[in-house]
């Protein structure tokens, strides 16, 4: 089988060396090799992170996971073909299998379950892949450096520095090749971003650029349904601005937002349904982060943090109550709102339902308690976290110091660019604008709900993504000397 990943990987490497399909023009024609070639080191190194040193810089194993959950449904198709595909297109109640598995069926939290999406995608390509992890790995390279490509071809006729350093910028931020090399959700949910971006900026025919948007919307909503909805909201305000006010922010702004402010009162309980599951989701990312217990009785489900332990007595996955003590209702995967409970020992026998050990990089974030007041105070904490994070004084790994290092130069790459910035025409700035909204709808939302430092780092890149892309679209090389020879 060894033999087998290298003549499959060494395939894919010649196809992006030989295909004038997945050249870049202007380009040298082993640009695209070079790349899957430097993906392919850094998945190894996530890889071997996660197996030998982990350092608990992610919330779980997840590639792990999800390669194996993927072979379980891929077995599935050799027991039962309809059952496969009923699987595979959410027909069937799935709780049989879903028993079988931890990723599958996490509950009513989020509409779309992108977890089940990455675990269909890694049961096709079990087909072929002889449960070889280095295929999957490639595989998920493979579409990542696709979607860094669309990218770079989207935006490359505003950069006015050289396309090739552009290129390579835009690939090797620390971040974005780490998570993209991965056998997870980013690498393909930057291939939605690239094909988003191409249908909407390129120059082809409507009718191509019709098929890469229409290509887009499932690889969005179904691996990363945020990002895609931030994606679409900020289109929406683009087109809103453009064809309203003609790009005048200043009145374009102020009146989205009373109109969102409006709508807010008007639609009271959606606007509290929002509300609500953006404070289960950072209640639940809390209790992922800091560990606790879930267990199910005869008529409902508790939950106990960490420092609770001890008043509990564990037998396998038994849980009885050693001591009084003040719990929650609360089903996991629920977005129901959690119950305050006292309870005593009456010698009752609890199934343990899920049980986290905690992050270590978790950090302290204000609780949004359902409140639309409280939400609104916590944006300035949340763009803070989801910039910034980690500190140095903050708890985690060494890897947080990488992490650190990449916030540094962020930084220092945005000033510089602000003071060798260019003028845009009209078209650049709507660009410029979009590019900075999406990124702040991001940031504030992964702030708002995420208390874990090494999980903001994930999330975060296709925000320092879209700001990179300002960064190389503001550059203007004759305004420093350096840039005049690259």
């Amino acid at each position: 089988m060894v033999i087998y990943t290298i003549l499959f990987i060494a395939l894919m490497a010649f196809a992006l060396w030989y295909f004038k399909v997945f050249h870049i023009n202007g380009l040298p024609k082993t640009t695209m090799m070079f790349a899957f070639i430097i993906k392919l080191i850094v998945g190894y190194i996530l890889l071997y992170i996660h197996t030998v040193n982990y350092g608990s810089g992610d919330l779980s194993h997840d590639g792990h996971t999800f390669m194996t959950e993927g072979k379980i449904l891929n077995n599935v198709f050799f027991e039962s073909p309809s059952y496969y595909f009923q699987l595979m297109f959410g027909i069937e109640k799935d709780l049989d299998f879903a028993y079988q598995t931890a990723y599958w069926s996490p509950g009513d939290l989020t509409l779309i379950n992108d977890s089940k999406n990455v675990i269909r995608l890694h049961s096709i390509i079990h087909f072929f892949s002889g449960n070889q992890v280095f295929i999957h790995i490639a595989i998920f390279c493979f579409l990542a450096l696709i979607g860094v490509k669309l990218i770079f071809q989207s935006f490359r006729k505003y950069i006015k520095i050289n396309q090739n350093l552009a290129f390579w910028i835009l690939l090797l931020p620390p971040s974005t090749i780490f998570w993209t090399s991965s056998m997870m959700k980013e690498s393909i949910l930057i291939l939605g971003i690239g094909l988003f971006a191409f249908s909407i900026l390129s120059n082809k025919p409507t009718g191509i650029r019709l098929m890469y948007f229409m290509l887009s919307i499932p690889l969005l909503l179904g691996f990363k349904p945020y990002v895609g909805l931030i994606l679409f909201l900020t289109l929406g305000y683009t087109l809103y601005s453009k064809l309203l006010f003609k790009d005048k922010h200043v009145i374009a702004a102020p009146i989205a937002v009373l109109t969102i402010i409006i709508c807010g009162l008007v639609f009271t309980e959606s606007k509290e349904k929002v509300v609500n599951h953006l404070t289960r989701k950072q209640f639940d990312f809390m209790n992922v982060g800091r560990g606790g217990l879930h267990v199910l009785s005869d008529t409902c489900f508790y939950y106990f943090r960490p420092d609770q332990y001890e008043y509990l007595s564990f037998e396998g996955d038994k849980v009885t109550l050693k001591k009084e003590i003040d719990a929650c209702i609360l089903r996991f995967g629920s977005t129901q709102q959690p119950i305050p409970v006292h309870l005593t020992p009456k010698g009752e026998i609890w199934q343990n339902v899920y049980q986290s050990r905690g992050c270590e990089s978790y950090i302290s974030i204000t609780p949004i308690n359902n409140s639309t007041v409280q939400l609104i105070k916590n944006i300035p904490e949340a763009l803070t976290n989801a910039l910034f994070r980690p500190f140095p004084n903050d708890r985690g790994s060494d890897l947080k110091y990488f992490a650190i290092l990449e916030v540094l130069l962020m930084t220092l790459l945005v000033g510089f660019a602000f003071f060798k910035k260019r003028k845009f025409n009209i078209s650049e700035k709507r660009i410029r604008t979009f590019l900075v909204l999406f990124s702040l709808g991001l940031l504030i939302l992964i702030g708002l709900t995420t208390p874990v430092n090494g999980a903001i780092v994930r999330y975060r890149f296709p925000a320092q993504l879209a700001i990179i892309v300002v960064v190389l679209i503001s550059l203007d090389p004759l305004k420093w000397k350096f840039w005049k020879n690259i």
